[in-house]
C-alpha cells in the first residue's frame, strides 16, 4: 500500500434505518461514528458522523454517516449535501425500505452522480434471500445515477467482501473531479462546539474555495467575522483546508451559543445572505399531488433548514415529474451559492416532493407581468448554460451597470478571478470593463450602446442650441446623463467613448466628432476685444461688471462670449469676479519663476497690483496645482515649468 495522503473527496452513506450504514464504515474505517450517548442507548444514528477512511492506493478520503430515520432527513440532508460519491446501503435480510427509495431521490435531487451499492448483513440470509435483495435494487436504482453501478454484497461482522468493497471506492474516486480550490472559501457548518482555552470549533464540508490558518473570514447569517485560528483536517492539524476536505476551523471570534446549523463560514466581504431565491425547480413523479403557486414548503440547502413559499413565474402549478422556473421565497435569509442544489419537502405530511438547482441566489419577488416575464427571460438564460462565462454575462445583462464590487457578489467570483474573466469576454464586447483604479465598473454592452445613443442625444441638442461653443463641460454631460458614478468613473468611461470615436474629449470639454463651434464674424470681433481690454488691464484685473460697462454689453452677451473663450482656455474667471486672460496669465507665471519667495506682499510689489487682485490670482494657482501654499509662502510646483507647453492652445473655429 502507498503512503497515506489526504484527498479532496468525500463519500457518504446513505439509506433506511437499521440497514448498517454506521457498522459498515466502523468495519471499514475503525471509526464509530455514533459519538452521541442517546445514539448508543437507543442503537440508531440521530445525528451526522465523519470517518477518515484510508483506500488500497494510498488516498485518504472523507465518509459522512446520515441518519436512516424519517425523522432524521434533515440531518441526512445536511449531510449528503456535501458529498461528491454515496455507498448506497441496503440490509440483505430487509431488501429496499421506504427510506431506501426517499434517499435515493434526495440524492438525485443533490445532483450526486457517481457511487455505488452495498447490500449489508449478507452473513444473515441465505444465497436466494440475496439474490432476490439484488433483484429489488436493481429495480429501485433504475433510472437513476445508481444503475449500471456496482452492488457489492458485504459483512461487517464477517468481513465477507469489505476488501472488495475498497477497491471498488478507490476506483469510484478516480471517476471524480476535484472541487475548484480556486474561488472564494464556502463552508456550511454542521457542528460547532466550544473547546477550553480556544474558544469555538465548527466543522463542515468545504464546499469550494481553500482557507488558511489566520484568514478573516465571515459567519453569515449571523454577521460575524473572525479570524481562522487553526485548521484540523481528520484531526490532524494543516495549515490549510480545500475544497472537499472535511475540516474543523478554530474561530475564536464567535460564540458556539450564537451558531446554528445552517451557517456558512465564508470569504470575508464577498458573500451575502438572502430570502429570495431564483431557481429551477423539480416536483418528483413520486409526489402525490402538483406543487401549487406559493405552496410552503420545507426547503433544505447546504446545512440549513428553513420554511419556504414555492412563487411559480408562469403556470399555477407544477405536476409530478415535471419541472419550473420558480422563487423560493424564504421565511429566514440563507447563505446560498450559485448551482448549489436543494431538497424540498412538503409541509404535511412531511415528505420529499422535489428539489432542483439555485440559478441566481439575490432577488426580489417580480411586480406585474412585464417584471414577471423579464425574469423568466433572464433565468432560461442561465438555466440553458453551464458555462460560467456565459452566466456571468448574463447577469452583468441584467443589471446593465455595477460597480466592480457588486458584480463581485452577485457572480460570488473573487475579484482577480471576475477581472480576469471579464477582460476576457470584453475582448468581444459583450461586456465593458472599465479600470477605474480601485473602482472599476462593469457593463453590459447593451447598458453601453444605450449611453451612447443617449450622449449623442445630448451633445445633439447641445450644439444645436449653442453653435458657437466648442462643447459640452464633461462634468455637465455626466450629470445630465444621470449615471451613478464617481467622477474617475465618469472620467473614464468618457476616455473609452472617445476611444471608439464616438465623442472628443479636450480637457474638460466634450463634443461629437467631427464638430467644430461655429463663430461668425462679430462674434470673433466680440472675443478680440475682451481679450484686448483683459490684457491692456494687466494684473489690475477687470470685474464681470467692469467689462459689461466697458464694453458696453449686457450680461447675456457677456455671458455668450466668456462661454467661448474660458473653452478655448483663452481666458478664466477667478475668485468669482475677475477676468485673467491667458497672457495675462503667462506674465504672472513668469514673475513668480523670479521671485526668491512668493508671498502676497513679494508677488503685489513685482506685479504693482493690490492684494485685492494678487490673492485672488494665488489662490486660483493653488486650486490648480500650479503652487502649494505652507504657511504664508508658497511654492512653485514643478509642473509649472512645463504649464505653457500643456496650456491649451486656441480652438480651430469654424466661420459661419
Amino acid at each position: 500500500m502507498a503512503d497515506p495522503r489526504e484527498t479532496t473527496i468525500v463519500f457518504g452513506t446513505a439509506g433506511h434505518i437499521d440497514h448498517g450504514k454506521t457498522a459498515l464504515i466502523k468495519a471499514l474505517s475503525g471509526v464509530d461514528c455514533d459519538r452521541l450517548i442517546e445514539e448508543k442507548k437507543r442503537g440508531i444514528t440521530i445525528e451526522l458522523g465523519f470517518a477518515p477512511l484510508e483506500l488500497p492506493s494510498g488516498r485518504i478520503i472523507s465518509i459522512i454517516d446520515v441518519p436512516g430515520h424519517e425523522r432524521f432527513i434533515r440531518q441526512m440532508v445536511a449531510g449528503a449535501a456535501g458529498i461528491d460519491a454515496v455507498i448506497f446501503v441496503v440490509a440483505a435480510d430487509e431488501g429496499v425500505m421506504p427510506q431506501s427509495r426517499e434517499h435515493l431521490e434526495i440524492l438525485s435531487l443533490l445532483g450526486i452522480k457517481e457511487g455505488l451499492v452495498a447490500i449489508t448483513k449478507a452473513d444473515l440470509v441465505d444465497e436466494d434471500t440475496l439474490e432476490l435483495a439484488k433483484l429489488d435494487v436493481k429495480d429501485l436504482v433504475k433510472g437513476t445515477f445508481l444503475e449500471d453501478k456496482p452492488i457489492i454484497c458485504v459483512s461487517a461482522i464477517t468481513g465477507m467482501n469489505l476488501d472488495h468493497l475498497l477497491e471498488v471506492i478507490d476506483a469510484t474516486v478516480d471517476k471524480l473531479r476535484a472541487r475548484d480550490t480556486d474561488g472564494p472559501f464556502f463552508m456550511p457548518i454542521d457542528r460547532s462546539f466550544p473547546i477550553a482555552g480556544f474558544g469555538t470549533v465548527v466543522t463542515g464540508t468545504v464546499y469550494k474555495g481553500k482557507i488558511h490558518v489566520d484568514d478573516t473570514v465571515d459567519v453569515l447569517p449571523l454577521g460575524k467575522t473572525s479570524k481562522v485560528r487553526s485548521i484540523q483536517v481528520h484531526g490532524k492539524p494543516v495549515s490549510e483546508a480545500l475544497a472537499g476536505q472535511r475540516s474543523a476551523l478554530n474561530l475564536p471570534d464567535v460564540k458556539s451559543t450564537e451558531l446554528e446549523r445552517g451557517d456558512v463560514v465564508c470569504t470575508k466581504n464577498l458573500f451575502k445572505t438572502t430570502q429570495c431565491l431564483d431557481v429551477k425547480l423539480i416536483l418528483l413523479s413520486s409526489a402525490s399531488e402538483p406543487l401549487k403557486h406559493w405552496q410552503q414548503v420545507h426547503f433544505h440547502i447546504g446545512t440549513s433548514e428553513v420554511m419556504a413559499r414555492a412563487a411559480l413565474l408562469s403556470d399555477a402549478k407544477i405536476t409530478p415529474g415535471n419541472d419550473a422556473l420558480a422563487q423560493a421565497v424564504l421565511s429566514e435569509p440563507v447563505v446560498a451559492l450559485i448551482g448549489q442544489r436543494f431538497v424540498i419537502r412538503s409541509h404535511a405530511p412531511l415528505r420529499t416532493i422535489g428539489g432542483g438547482e439555485v440559478l441566481f441566489p439575490y432577488d426580489k419577488k417580480p411586480k406585474g407581468r412585464k417584471a414577471r416575464n423579464e425574469l423568466a427571460g433572464f433565468l432560461n438564460k442561465l438555466a440553458s448554460t453551464s458555462s460560467l462565462t456565459s452566466k456571468i454575462t448574463a447577469i452583468i445583462e441584467r443589471y446593465g451597470l455595477l460597480q466592480f464590487s457588486e458584480a463581485v457578489t452577485l457572480t460570488q467570483q473573487t475579484p482577480q478571478q471576475l477581472e480576469d474573466m471579464l477582460k476576457s469576454i470584453a475582448k468581444d464586447l459583450s461586456v465593458m470593463f472599465i479600470e477605474c483604479g480601485d473602482q472599476p465598473l462593469v457593463m453590459s454592452s447593451a447598458y453601453y450602446e444605450a449611453i451612447k445613443d443617449n450622449l449623442r442625444s445630448l451633445l445633439e441638442q447641445f450644439h444645436k442650441k449653442n453653435p458657437h461653443l466648442a462643447g459640452m463641460k464633461a462634468s455637465d454631460l455626466i450629470s445630465f446623463m444621470k449615471l451613478p458614478l464617481t467622477k474617475k468613473q465618469s472620467q473614464e468611461l468618457l476616455k473609452m467613448l472617445a476611444s471608439h470615436g464616438v465623442i472628443e474629449v479636450d480637457g474638460e470639454i466634450a463634443r461629437l466628432s467631427g464638430t467644430f463651434p461655429e463663430l461668425d464674424e462679430s462674434m470673433l470681433e466680440d472675443i478680440e476685444r475682451l481679450l484686448a481690454y483683459c490684457d491692456e488691464r494687466g494684473f489690475q484685473f477687470p470685474s464681470l461688471e467692469e467689462a459689461m460697462k466697458e464694453l458696453k454689453w449686457d450680461k447675456g452677451k457677456l455671458n455668450r462670449v466668456l462661454d467661448v473663450v474660458r473653452q478655448s482656455g483663452q481666458l478664466r474667471v477667478i475668485g468669482g469676479e475677475f477676468l485673467l486672460s491667458r497672457n495675462v496669465e503667462n506674465q504672472a507665471l513668469t514673475i513668480l519663476r523670479s521671485l526668491s519667495e512668493i508671498t502676497i506682499a513679494s508677488v503685489r510689489d513685482a506685479t504693482n497690483a493690490s492684494r485685492k487682485y494678487i490673492l485672488p490670482l494665488l489662490e486660483d494657482f493653488d486650486a490648480r496645482g500650479i503652487t502649494r501654499r505652507v504657511g504664508d509662502k508658497r511654492v512653485l510646483l514643478k509642473k509649472i515649468l512645463r504649464y505653457n507647453l500643456i496650456c491649451k492652445s486656441p480652438k480651430a473655429y469654424r466661420l459661419s
